[in-house]
This record gives structure tokens, sequence and C-alpha cells, in this order.
């Protein structure tokens, strides 16, 4: 949080032609378009020695899937990705799932030792009030 405060504050306003500008990484003083982030991304996962296919969609979901697991309200998750409904949270989910099934086989189910893992949210009927039960 700190380096992007940093940017932010004290890189980001020199950058601006216009300053009404919205989006939070420009690029020539303008909104940092796709093919210029995506090249930066091709090149970033080259220098790593990366063989996978990479995006910045594959950081969004990476992400999107490590806050799911790591126990993340999946109605923060909807807010924090933009999207309309919990249902477009469904595939997300199905990982988190696994994970629990991985974890079950691991786990005799009498077994106290393996309580903390969490029930996930019935996102197909969710409530009226966007919490979570």
């Amino acid at each position: 949080m700190k380096f992007l405060e940093s940017y932010l504050v004290a890189i980001r306003p020199f950058l601006l032609t216009d300053k009404s500008e919205r989006a939070l990484f420009v690029h020539r003083g303008k909104r940092l378009l796709y093919g210029v982030f995506l090249n930066m991304v091709h090149a970033a996962a080259n220098r790593a020695k990366i063989d996978k296919q990479v995006s910045p969609h594959t950081f969004r979901r990476s992400c999107t899937t490590e806050l799911i697991r790591g126990g993340a309200n999946m109605y923060h998750v909807k807010e924090l990705l933009g999207h309309e409904t919990l249902a477009t949270l469904k595939h997300y989910a199905r990982l988190t799932i696994l994970d629990l099934k991985k974890t079950h086989e691991k786990c005799h189910p009498r077994e106290r030792e393996c309580a903390d893992v969490q029930e996930l949210p019935d996102i197909d009927n969710e409530t009226q009030t966007g919490e979570n039960e």
C-alpha cells in the first residue's frame, strides 16, 4: 500500500497531461492502454523465465483465487472486482471447493484439528442484505 500511496502522491500527478484522467496507471500522460500493459507483463514474464502464457488477467484471477482461499468475504471480493452479483464468482468458489476436498481427504471426519475449514457462502441464493451468513 505504501508503494501505491507514493505513486499516487509523488509520481502519477507528474505523468498526467489531463488532470481529469481517472485511470490509476497512466503512460505518456494518458490511460495505460491494455496492449502497452500486456507488453509490460510479457516482458516481465520473459525476464522471470516464466514459460506459461500470462496476461494482466492472470494476475487478477490469481489474486482473486488467493483472496478466497485465504478466507476473504465473497461480498468484499465481488465489490473489489466490480462484479454485479456473486454468481460471477462461482468459478473461483469451485477452486476453493477443490481445496476443501483435498483438506477432507487429508483429514479424518472426526479429527478436531481440521475444524478450521470454513464453510463457503451459498452464492446461488444471495441474501438481499448482501451480508455473508
